[in-house]
C-alpha cells in the first residue's frame, strides 16, 4: 500500500500489476466484493448489498491469498487471529454512489474500537469503458480545469426541470430574491434584475478580518472595481475571493455572499434578508460550499491558476491480481462547516451544490451525485438524502407535517452558533417556508395552532442553556422554547399532533397513543408589562368539531367527508384515531392529496393572506394552578441515554409523578431528593394502560414501569407540569414532568398568573 504523490506514479504502478492465474479457484468473499463494486447504483442501498463478516478468523485463515490482505490493508489493521478477541467486518454500499466503505468493530480486553476505510472504488482500466470500474485517478494538487463547468452543463442538459426549482422556492419575484449581488466581472455590488441567475456561497464566517457591507460604505461598494485587490480598506477573506474566481471559471457572473450582500448595520434590511434566506439559497443557480473551511480565510484550494493547491489523497490497493481498488481518503462529517447553525438551511435548500470537502470537489443536485474519482453509473436515482425529499414533500403540500418540521429542529438544534442569540434567526427561513402550511405561523419557533402540544417538548440528552454573547437589546432566548436550549430533542414530542392522520403515503402518523388536551389559554408578550396577545388552540378546535362532535359541521374549503366504510387501503398502515376508545364513523380528504386520508381536517392558511410567519416573543403568560412537590429517587429507564428521570412525591412521600431532567445531573439527581419543586400545570394527557401491548414497543412513558404508578383504570391520565423557578417577576422553565391526575388534584393547588420568560 502506498500513497501516490501524482497520477503519473499511480498509473505506472497499476500498469505493472499482472493478471491472476487461470487455475486459481474463485473465492466467495472476493466475488461478493467485486459484485458490490460493479452493482448498479440504484440497488446499492438494498439490504442484501453488503458483506457482513462476523467469523473473522475464517477470513484471516482463508485459503484465499487476496481478500485477507486487502481488508487488512484497507483498514490499516492487524487481522491475525491473535489481534483481538472479536472482529466484526462490514463492507457497506450506498445508494447513488459507486464507492464502498469497509468498517471494523474490534473488541479486545473488554474495550471496543471502530475503524473505517476511505471511499473504495473499482479502478477503470480503459477510460472509454464503464464495464471494468468507475474510478479514475486524479491530480492530487489541482482540480480538472474544465470539470466544474462540465458538471454544470451536464446537469442543465440532462436533468430538465428536476434541478431547476425546489419546493422551498416561494416564487420568482423580488421578495424572494437578494437585494444585492456581487458582479464578479465589474467587481462591485449591483442590484439584480428578476432574471439574473446567481451563485451563492456557503462557508464558515469569522476568524479573519472581513470587509462587510455597511450603511457608510454601501455607496462605495456599488462603484466598479470596488472589490479589486488592494482597493478595500479591510481585506476580503480568501474564501470569498476564491468563490469570485470560481464563479468566473463556471462561466457565470453573479455571486451572493452574506457579509457583502446584506447591509450588516441596517436592522430592517438585515432582518428582511435573513427571513428570506431559504429563498435566496433555493433560488441560487448553484451553491458553492466551502465545507473544508475552518474560517473565512481558508479558501477554495485546488483551482489551478486561481487558488492555492489542495491535498487529495488516493491510495491504490489490489483485491486480486489484475483487479485494482482506488481508495479516496475523505472525512466530510468532521468538518466545522457541518457543525454551524447557519449552514444547516443553506445545505438543505440549495438545489445544486459544488462541495469543496476533504480535499476533493463533488457535485450534488436534485438528481445526481458526481465525484472527481468516479461518477455514478446505472439508472438515474434521487440524489438527495431521505430527509431532504421528505422536507420537499412536506413543503409542497398545504397540509402541515409536524413530524418533518420537528425533525429539522432536532438536526439544527445540535449545531453551534457564534452568537447563541442567533438561534431563531438561523432557523427563520425554514419557519417562513413552513408558514405556508402551518396556520397562524410560529411563536418563538413553536407553531401557534398547536402551541399547547409544542410547548411540551422534552430532551433526549442533557441540554445547555443558550446565553446571549452580544450587546444587542432584542435578545429572544426563552426558556419555554427549544431556541433557549442547545442539544438533542425527542422526535416523538409531536406525535400527539399527528392524530389527524389516517393514511398518508411516506408520512408519519400518531404511532404512539398519548393524547393531549389544552388546559390553559396562552398569550405571547413582547415584554413583562405589555398586554398579552392570545394564542388560539385552533388545531384542537378543529379536532373537537370534526372528529369528536356528532353534529356534522360543513367541511372547511378543500376538504370532503367520507364514511369509513367507503374506502380502504389494503397493505397500507392505518394510524389510530384521535379518540382511542371510540371508532370514528367518518374520515376526511383534501383535494391537494387525493391518496391521503385524515381523521379530521386541520387548519390551513389562506395562501393569499399569509402574514409574517413567525414572531419573536420572549414571554408567554396564562392563568393556571401550581403546587409544590419534592424530588425523589432516580427511575431512569434503560432506553434513556444521558438524562435522568426522577420521581415526584408529596410531603407524605406518596408517589405523584415523574420528571425528566433537562440539564445534566452530575449526581444522577441525588441532590434533588427532598428538594421542594414548584410545578405549574399546562396540559392534560392520557395513554391507554394497555399501550405497550398495542405498540409492541418497550418505550411508552418514562414512569410506565414504576411500581407505584396507578394502573387501576383503562386509561392512565395525567397533567403535564413544568418545573419553574422565578427570577425578577418571571418564571423560567427547568424541566417537564407528568403527575397522575387524581393524585395531583388532591394536592393543595393555588391559582396563579404565570409569566414564562
Amino acid at each position: 500500500m502506498s500513497v501516490a504523490p501524482s497520477s503519473r506514479r499511480l498509473s505506472t504502478k497499476l500498469q505493472s500489476l499482472k493478471p491472476g492465474s487461470p487455475q486459481e479457484q474463485p473465492c466467495e468473499v472476493c466475488e461478493k466484493l467485486l459484485k458490490l463494486l460493479q452493482a448498479p447504483v440504484e440497488t446499492r442501498g438494498d439490504a442484501m448489498n453488503h458483506v457482513l463478516i462476523r467469523n473473522w478468523k475464517q477470513v484471516v485463515e482463508s485459503q484465499c491469498p487476496h481478500h485477507p490482505k486487502f481488508l487488512a490493508s484497507i483498514l490499516k489493521l492487524d487481522l491475525t487471529p491473535s489481534a483481538a478477541d472479536e472482529i466484526t467486518l462490514r463492507v457497506l454500499a450506498f445508494t447513488g454512489w459507486d464507492h464502498l466503505e469497509v468498517h471494523a468493530d474490534i473488541k479486545s480486553a473488554g474495550k471496543s474500537r471502530q475503524f473505517r476505510s476511505g471511499q473504495i472504488y473499482l479502478f477503470r482500466k480503459d477510460p472509454k469503458s464503464r464495464q471494468d470500474g468507475s474510478a479514475r485517478l486524479v491530480n492530487p494538487l489541482w482540480i480538472d480545469h474544465s470539470l466544474l463547468k462540465q458538471w454544470k452543463e451536464k446537469c442543465l442538459s440532462s436533468h430538465g426541470e428536476t434541478c431547476s426549482s425546489t419546493q422551498a422556492q416561494s416564487s420568482n419575484n423580488d421578495d424572494a430574491r437578494p437585494t444585492w449581488l456581487i458582479d464578479v466581472w465589474r467587481k462591485c455590488l449591483v442590484r439584480p434584475s428578476q432574471h439574473d441567475r446567481y451563485i451563492a456561497l456557503s462557508y464558515v464566517w469569522g476568524g479573519a478580518p472581513t470587509l462587510m457591507a455597511r450603511m457608510d460604505n454601501i455607496a462605495q461598494l456599488l462603484k466598479p472595481s470596488a472589490f479589486s485587490q488592494g482597493r478595500t480598506s479591510v481585506p476580503i477573506p480568501k474564501t470569498i475571493r476564491d468563490a469570485m474566481s470560481c464563479v468566473e471559471r463556471l462561466g457565470e457572473r453573479y455571486l451572493w455572499v452574506d457579509s457583502l450582500c446584506i447591509v450588516q448595520d441596517d436592522p430592517v434590511h438585515k432582518e428582511a434578508e435573513i427571513n428570506k434566506m431559504v429563498s435566496i439559497y433555493s433560488n441560487a443557480f448553484i451553491t458553492i460550499t466551502a465545507s473544508d473551511g475552518i474560517d473565512a480565510d481558508s479558501g477554495l484550494p485546488g483551482l489551478g491558476g486561481l487558488t492555492e493547491p489542495r491535498s487529495a489523497i488516493q491510495v491504490v490497493h489490489t483485491l486480486r491480481p489484475g483487479i485494482q481498488i482506488v481508495e479516496c481518503l475523505v472525512e466530510p462529517k468532521s468538518t466545522k462547516w457541518r457543525t454551524r447553525g447557519w449552514t444547516y438551511q443553506e445545505e438543505l435548500f440549495s438545489r445544486r451544490q459544488i462541495f469543496f470537502e476533504g480535499g476533493w470537489v463533488r457535485w450534488v443536485c436534485q438528481s445526481d451525485k458526481w465525484a472527481e474519482v468516479g461518477e455514478k453509473h446505472g439508472a438515474q436515482v434521487d440524489g438527495q438524502v431521505g430527509s431532504v425529499s421528505s422536507m420537499n414533500a412536506a413543503l409542497s403540500s398545504p397540509i402541515p407535517d409536524p413530524y418533518v418540521w420537528w425533525n429539522m429542529i432536532g438536526s439544527y438544534n445540535m449545531r453551534d452558533l457564534t452568537y447563541p442569540e442567533d438561534a431563531l434567526s438561523g432557523f427563520a427561513g425554514i419557519l417562513n417556508s413552513f408558514g405556508r402550511s402551518f396556520f397562524g405561523g410560529f411563536i418563538s419557533g413553536l407553531p401557534a395552532a398547536m402551541f399547547y402540544i409544542a410547548i411540551l417538548w422534552h430532551t433526549r440528552d442533557p441540554l445547555t442553556r443558550r446565553r446571549a454573547k452580544g450587546s444587542g437589546g432584542n435578545v429572544c432566548l426563552p426558556s419555554w422554547s427549544w431556541i433557549g436550549w442547545k442539544g438533542t430533542l425527542m422526535s416523538t414530542v409531536m406525535h400527539p399532533s399527528l392524530d389527524f392522520v389516517k393514511v398518508r403515503a411516506s408520512r408519519e402518523g400518531a404511532r404512539y397513543f398519548d393524547r393531549v388536551t389544552p388546559l390553559v389559554q396562552w398569550h405571547w408578550k413582547e415584554s413583562l408589562k405589555t398586554p398579552g396577545i392570545p394564542i388560539g388552540n385552533t388545531w384542537y378546535e378543529y379536532r373537537q368539531k370534526y372528529a369528536v362532535e356528532t353534529q356534522q359541521s360543513p367541511c372547511p374549503s378543500g376538504w370532503t367527508r367520507h364514511s369509513v366504510d367507503t374506502e380502504t387501503h389494503p397493505g397500507r398502515l392505518t394510524f389510530p384515531p384521535p379518540e382511542l376508545d371510540d371508532s370514528p364513523k367518518f374520515f376526511y380528504k383534501h383535494n391537494s392529496e387525493p391518496e391521503s386520508e385524515f381523521w379530521y381536517p386541520v387548519p390551513i392558511p389562506d395562501p393569499s393572506q399569509i402574514p409574517k410567519s413567525h414572531v419573536a416573543a420572549p414571554f408567554i403568560s396564562c392563568r393556571t394552578k401550581r403546587a409544590f412537590l419534592r424530588g425523589s429517587e432516580a427511575i431512569t429507564p434503560r432506553y434513556i441515554r444521558g438524562t435522568t428521570v426522577i420521581s415526584l412525591r408529596d410531603k407524605t412521600s406518596a408517589w405523584i409523578g415523574a420528571m425528566r431532567l433537562q440539564e445534566k445531573s452530575p449526581d444522577n439527581g441525588r441532590s434533588l431528593v427532598g428538594q421542594e419543586i414548584e410545578l405549574v400545570e399546562v396540559a392534560l394527557g392520557r395513554v391507554p394502560n394497555d399501550a405497550r401491548q398495542r405498540l409492541q414497543h418497550h418505550q411508552v412513558l418514562d414512569e410506565w414501569d414504576h411500581e407505584e404508578r396507578p394502573k387501576d383504570n383503562n386509561m392512565y391520565e395525567y397533567y403535564y407540569v413544568l418545573w419553574v423557578e422565578w427570577i425578577d417577576g418571571a418564571a423560567y422553565r427547568k424541566a417537564l414532568g407528568r403527575v397522575e391526575r387524581r393524585l395531583w388534584e388532591a394536592q393543595k393547588r393555588q391559582d396563579i398568573d404565570l409569566i414564562l420568560g
